[in-house]
Formats: C-alpha cells, structure tokens, sequence
C-alpha cells in the first residue's frame, strides 16, 4: 500500500512476502539438517548435540493509516552452537585423572599381592612355618640325617620364596617402565593432533564461518583422553585455542608450540635396574614431568610401592644373613666344629655378619661404615653350598657346645627361636621374624583396601559427572524426534503459506488489471 500522508514513501514490494516464506523455509530446513546430524552421530563418542539458533530478521518499517509500524521480514538462522558445560568438563578431567591414577595403583597391588600369595598353601607364611617346624624336630633329634636333610631343603625352599618373589617384583618395575614408554607416546601422539586442532579451530572461527563445533568436540574428546593419563589444567584464548598444562609443564601452548615428551632412564641406586621417568627435549637439561594424578603418577607411585617392598625382602635378608647366621655360627655341628654361615657363602667380602641399617641416610652398612647395596644384600641369599652332598648336612650348627652329645638339638632350638619368639633389634626394628613378614604383608593388604575404596568413591562421582556431562551435551532421541516433527511442521506450513501467496500474485498478475479487454 501507499501511504499518502507521507508523499507515497516505504511502498512495499508486491514479493515481500514470498521472501519472508522463503526464509521461514530455509531456517525449518537448517534445523532439520540439523537434528539428523545429531541422530546420526548419537552413538559417536565425544560429540555434542548441536542446535540451530534462529532469531527474526530486521523488521521493514511501513506507514499504515495510524502512522509508522515494524512489519516482521522473516527469520535467519544466525548460528549453529553445541550444548556444552564447561564445568562439567573440568571436573570430569579432573577425577578422570584421580580414578586413573588409583586403578593403576590398584593393578600393581592387586599384582603385589599375588606375588606373596598370603594366606595360602604356598605362600612365604607358610614355608616360613615349615621351615621352623624342620628345626624344633631337629632339636629333638640333632643327630638324626633326615631331620638335617629336612632342615636344609626347607631353608633352600624359603630362599626359592624370596628369589622368586625377588624376581616378579623386578618385571613389575620392568612393566612399569614399558607402561612409560608407551604412555609417553600416546601424550605426544595427542597433544600433537590438538595442537592441529587448535589451529583449524581459529581458521574457521577466525575467518567467521561460524562455530567449529565437530572440531571442538575432537579436541574436548582428546583432552578427555589425556586427562587419563596425566592430571591437566586447561585454559582457552579469546581466539578459541587451547593451552594445556600438567604442573608447572606446558604440554600444549596455544598455536605457539606443543611439548614433545622423552623417557629418562635412571639406574636405581639401591637394586641397580632401570627406572623410566618422564622430560621434555629442553637442553642441555630437561624439565621432568611430574604429574599429581592420572596412570603415569599412578606408574610413578606403583614402582614406589614395589621398591617398599623389595626394601623388606632386603631386610629379612639381612636378617638371615645376619642374626640367623651369627646364632649358627654359635653352634657346633656333629664334628663339634663351630658352625659355618647358614646362609650364604663363608668368606664373602662384605660381613655380612654386620649388617645394619643407618636411620639416616636409610642405606644398610656393615663393619667399618661402609654402605651395601640392597641388591648386594639379595644376591647373596642362598643356603650354604657346604651342606650339599653326602656328608654336608653334618655342617649344621644343631648343638650350642662342643661337649654336648651327637643328639643334641639346644642350638637348633635357639635358631627356631628367632622365626617365631625371638626379637631381632639389629635388623627387624625389635620384632620377631614372624611378626615382620605378617605386618609387612598386612600393609600391602592395607594399602590395597585403600586403594580399592578410592577407586569405588571416584568411579561413582566420575559416574555421576559423565551423566550430568550427557544430560547437557548428549543426543536424546525423544527430543531429536520431536524437534524434527516441529521443524518439519514448520518448514510444511511456510510451503503452504508460499502456495497462498504464489496464488494471490497469480491473481493479482494474471486475472486483474486488463484494460479495455
């Protein structure tokens, strides 16, 4: 219409309508794309359900008979986004670092725990039993061949225990270590490819072709994955890229530069095998890595644990090559010559005879100050050789004095004594044998009762915050279905009201109009 008060000004065009429908059209047809992208990527891990964001264009400014109105245009979609809660990530990274790090903790102990195998028929426990019963018999019959006999294979047997334990404590470090290796690649395989990611992201973003949400949702899933491995904190730039660190360590920096991770190898001072640590490539020093959460401070931890616990099987072992052995030496054997080492060898370098723990420096010395190495200290474990053979057994101390009878047993008691009633304040810290193993023991099963409740707690709180992550960002499938029926109603609906109009013009063109016809 024209308005005549205003000198025929704002005539609207004849076709304004159809593009108002056209838009109505477009927008429906946009959303619908988009409801059956997030159908069809319901079941793929990390994605984010998307939304169309549509608003009303700018409104034509017309003049009716009561003066200026604003006559709606249409609509426009102005954006595609993705449901998303920032929080929610940031907490799920969070735990997901925690229950990592405690599940691989809770592997080791579980390992830790069938390596001393207690309480059962085989276990250190119980061949620690047999082997004092061999000598209470002995003591009751001192001269008697196969209480000797008895007596030394069971010894050999509880040296077996040790050694075999011994050695499946070094393939867990050795496991950890290959755990490292391969855990190292995986962060540097990631971080590379968020790193790429973050510059896509800006390319999009930046040169305004809208929301890069599927590439987003890449990199959340990757930091997701990440996040397993090593605690991350993570931050995002007013351009959309993201920097990642772990402590004090940049991993990720923006579009500047990523982090290319190393393995260390260190020698153990100790037990002399290889521990795997984490650097960067800084020279001529590297930076380690030092993780608070996630499975490489879980491997970090776990070889702790394991060194602890070759730590007490080099204090038991001090022990027999100490205490034990000094009480047979004591004794007299059946050529009433004063006994020999028990265990080990005789004529060893270190005195073994000795040993004792420096509280300060926490390194096991004998005569003199001088340190012995704890791997020194189990690879000298062994039953004496000399009571190998025919006439071998006859080398053990069983008598207390070179007077007494063949039959007697009063030293053999005595060395029985020391695994079950005796206390040792050289090397056992004022406990007996016995008593030592059971609290060693008893801490492995504390330790791992600890750790199993943590991975119980945190598997239910990171339970709950994935949930309350897929209550925002996941695909439901009621409301996908019905937001297709409502975007299809509408874009039917604006079809039909292009059909009205397309009728009216065709009327207005075709049938009005004709002049002197």
């Amino acid at each position: 219409s024209v308005n005549i008060e205003n000198g025929g000004e704002n005539m609207r065009s004849t076709f304004a309508g159809l593009n108002t429908m056209v838009s109505g059209l477009n927008a429906n047809q946009i959303a619908l794309d988009t409801v059956g992208h997030n159908i069809t990527n319901a079941s793929n891990e990390g994605y984010s359900r998307q939304r169309a964001n549509a608003s009303a264009t700018k409104p034509e400014k017309i003049y009716t008979y009561y003066g200026a109105s604003q006559l709606g245009t249409g609509t426009s979609v102005e954006s595609i986004t993705r449901a998303r809660d920032e929080f929610a990530d940031r907490q799920y990274w969070k735990e997901n670092s925690n229950l990592s790090k405690n599940e691989k903790e809770q592997y080791v102990l579980g390992k830790i725990e069938t390596v001393f195998e207690e309480p059962s028929d085989t276990g250190f426990q119980t061949v620690l039993n047999k082997f004092w019963k061999t000598f209470q018999s002995l003591g009751t019959k001192g001269s008697d061949y196969s209480a000797r006999v008895q007596v030394r294979d069971t010894a050999k047997e509880l040296v077996n225990s040790i050694n075999l334990a011994r050695t499946q404590l070094n393939d867990l470090v050795s496991d950890n270590n290959t755990g490292i290796t391969k855990k190292t690649e995986s962060i540097n395989q990631i971080t590379d490819e968020i790193f790429e990611l973050n510059k896509q992201i800006i390319t999009v973003e930046g040169s305004g072709s809208g929301n890069a949400n599927d590439l987003r949702d890449k990199r959340d899933l990757l930091v997701d994955q990440l996040s397993k491995i090593v605690n991350v904190n993570v931050s995002e730039n007013k351009l959309g890229a993201y920097t990642i660190n772990c402590g004090s360590m940049i991993l990720v920096n923006a579009t500047a530069n990523k982090t290319d991770l190393q393995t260390k190898t260190t020698t153990d001072p100790k037990y002399g095998f290889d521990i795997l640590t984490i650097t960067d490539n800084t020279t001529p020093t590297p930076i380690d890595l030092n993780p608070t959460g996630g499975e490489i401070k879980g491997i970090y931890d776990s070889t702790d644990n394991v060194i602890g616990c070759l730590d007490k099987l080099t204090t038991i072992t001090a022990f027999l090559l100490n205490d034990f052995n000094n009480d047979h030496k004591a004794g007299f054997d059946l050529n009433n010559n004063a006994g020999i080492n028990f265990f080990g060898s005789d004529g060893a370098t270190i005195d073994y005879s000795t040993l004792q723990m420096n509280t300060v420096t926490g390194n096991w010395e004998h005569s003199g100050g001088t340190v012995v190495t704890n791997k020194a200290i189990l690879d000298e474990l062994k039953v004496n050789s000399k009571f190998d053979g025919n006439s071998g057994t006859d080398l053990i101390a069983a008598k207390s004095r070179n007077t007494e009878g063949e039959a007697s047993g009063t030293n053999a008691v005595l060395l029985g004594e020391w695994l079950h009633k005796k206390e040792s304040t050289g090397t056992l810290g004022g406990v007996t044998l016995d008593s030592y193993y059971t609290g060693f023991t008893g801490e492995i099963g504390t330790a791992k009762s600890a750790v199993d409740r943590n991975v119980e707690n945190l598997t239910t709180v990171l339970t709950q915050i994935t949930s309350w992550r897929e209550s925002v960002s996941g695909v439901n499938w009621d409301e996908e279905l019905t937001n297709m029926l409502k975007f299809q109603k509408g874009y039917s609906s604006s079809a039909r009201v292009l059909t009205t109009m397309d009728e009216m013009l065709d009327k207005l063109i075709n049938g009005t109009g004709v002049v002197g016809r």
